[in-house]
């Protein structure tokens, strides 16, 4: 099994799917590299991912389009044929989803009011993001 880690923005709204009776949720996210050429000049380098995340979950009330997101799971890829040209198609099933940043009107203000507000689905966060809780020891 390949893992995959990432960091995106939602391309749009995710959506609730029922395949044979599994329900599952959805949704794109575009990670975005940034990288200078030869010449100097800045560039960026957008990748697309399909993200599925098995089970009901309140979560996708706070999975809007522009929501920043950071996901791990199993990776796979595909290939496919599309104008002429020779495609590949980067999906992962989401283990783990962690809401990342902004304050938007719709979304809460941080990851631990989108877990409270979403018991059902326990809030991940990769140990490079995790916050660290202040204890009580005077040093």
């Amino acid at each position: 099994m390949l893992v995959l880690e990432a960091i995106g923005n939602l391309g749009a709204d995710a959506i609730i799917k029922d395949i044979n009776g599994q329900k599952y949720i959805a949704f794109s996210i575009a990670h975005t590299e940034s990288y200078k050429d030869s010449q100097g000049q800045r560039k960026e380098r957008t990748t697309w991912i399909s993200c599925l995340r098995y089970g009901e979950s309140q979560v996708i009330n706070y999975l809007k389009k522009g929501t920043r997101v950071f996901i791990r799971g199993e990776l796979s890829a595909k290939a496919y044929e599309a104008g002429g040209a020779l495609q590949a198609g980067i999906n992962c099933r989401v283990r783990e989803l962690q809401l990342l940043g902004g304050n938007r009107a719709d979304q809460p203000e941080s990851p631990q009011q989108a877990a409270t507000a979403s018991a059902a689905t326990p809030n991940y966060a990769p140990p490079a993001y995790q916050q660290q809780e202040e204890d009580d020891l005077p040093f």
